[in-house]
């Protein structure tokens, strides 16, 4: 299972990639909803951070099938 630090940085390159390689999809990441519910103490849950990163890395796949 993938902890709490390896989604941030995978979120990261993800929106790097989007920023470097992809610059028009940056209109698109203002649409991405970003719903976490999670009130635990730690704040936002692994679940949601990996459902941020599909988001992300669908964007990403579509646009390049598209392209």
């Amino acid at each position: 299972m993938e902890d709490r630090d390896d989604l941030n940085k995978q979120i990261v390159l993800a929106t790097t990639r989007i920023r470097d390689e992809c610059p028009e999809l940056i209109k698109f990441m203002g649409e991405v909803p970003v719903s976490f519910q999670s009130t635990d103490a730690e704040g936002v849950n692994n679940k949601e951070l990996k459902d941020y990163l599909k988001t992300l890395n669908d964007l990403l796949d579509s646009y390049e099938k598209e392209h």
